[in-house]
């Protein structure tokens, strides 16, 4: 399935002024309630197959936002695969969780992952209560078992801009190849250099049409320009 592009960029493209990366998210969050709406977040049995790796957390003047590498060990594809994240302040307090009844499923899973998949899932909504340092993940076992043939997305090479308010932002489309309606489908970018996370932020398409494309608008919290970008958005509606 080709759900992500992973991208060098350097150069900026002239697009025009954006919002800013905390209106974008409470009006993502606004469009996303009646949206799969869900029970505070519990996680009673923990994934042998889904692992957390890597992980990241990023403060900036618009926001705070974590990044979970999750690796699928096995041979089979996993539907609907929860996702708890604790994060700390730099003495180890709980400054933030992802728990809270209402919230859209973008931020407490992943809706399908590959075999053998490595995904990298951006949480950009932190309201954290003190300054962030450490993100702990826990993922629990899969919710549902995917058709054996999923919906394939695409998503096309994105170009990046700088808002005076928001920084640094990138625009492109994300194109559904399937007959099936994609529903709240969210787009994770996690730009690296040399290895290390610097910017990461998501971009929420509330329908994609079948055989049709979208623009998705990615606020990143922190700076992406020069870094290796890496964009993936999985299919929501698998049947």
């Amino acid at each position: 399935m080709r759900w992500r592009v992973a991208l060098l960029l350097a150069a900026l493209a002239p697009l025009g002024a954006c919002q800013s990366t905390q209106d974008k998210s409470a009006e993502l969050e606004a469009k996303a309630k009646g949206l799969g709406k869900q029970e505070g977040l519990e996680i009673a049995r923990v994934s042998k197959v889904v692992r957390p790796r890597r992980t990241a957390v990023l403060n900036t003047r618009n926001g705070t936002a974590v990044v979970i590498e999750l690796r699928n060990r096995s041979k089979r594809a996993l539907a609907r695969v929860p996702v708890a994240i604790t994060v700390r302040n730099g003495k180890g307090k709980t400054v933030f969780k992802n728990d809270d009844a209402g919230l859209e499923p973008s931020l407490v899973g992943v809706p399908v992952l590959l075999p053998h998949q490595r995904f990298l899932w951006v949480h950009d909504q932190v309201l954290a209560t003190g300054r962030a340092r450490k993100v702990k993940a826990k993922v629990g076992v899969a919710r549902a078992k995917p058709p054996k043939q999923l919906p394939e997305i695409r998503i096309t090479r994105p170009k990046l801009d700088v808002d005076p308010t928001s920084g640094v932002f990138a625009i492109g489309k994300l194109i559904n190849r399937s007959a099936l309606l994609q529903r709240n489908i969210v787009v994770h970018a996690v730009a690296r250099r040399n290895g290390r996370i610097v910017a990461a932020g998501r971009s929420a398409i509330e329908k994609l049409r079948p055989r049709s494309s979208a623009s998705y608008q990615v606020f990143f919290i922190g700076d992406p320009r020069g870094a290796r970008i890496t964009l993936a958005a999985p299919p929501t509606t698998l049947r």
